[in-house]
């Protein structure tokens, strides 16, 4: 027969390393997210400012608003 106070030791021990895996995950993912938010202010410091909205580099004339470019 299986010794009561043994099943309880389990049971703790499975707790326990259930909970240390939870923290080196939650960790690793903390790490990487700070990592990618340093490597895009990194970059954004570096690089020369741009326009980043794609409508604000369009031509606004009339003829370019109807698509019409003119060569």
């Amino acid at each position: 027969m299986i010794d009561p106070t043994s099943i309880g030791t389990a049971l703790t021990t499975l707790a326990v390393i259930a909970v240390l895996v939870l923290a080196f995950g939650l960790a690793i993912i903390s790490d990487m997210a700070l990592r990618r938010r340093e490597d895009r202010a990194e970059r954004s410091r570096s690089e020369p400012e741009k326009l980043q909205n794609p409508v604000l580099q369009a031509p606004t004339g009339r003829a370019a608003a109807n698509g019409h470019v003119p060569s």
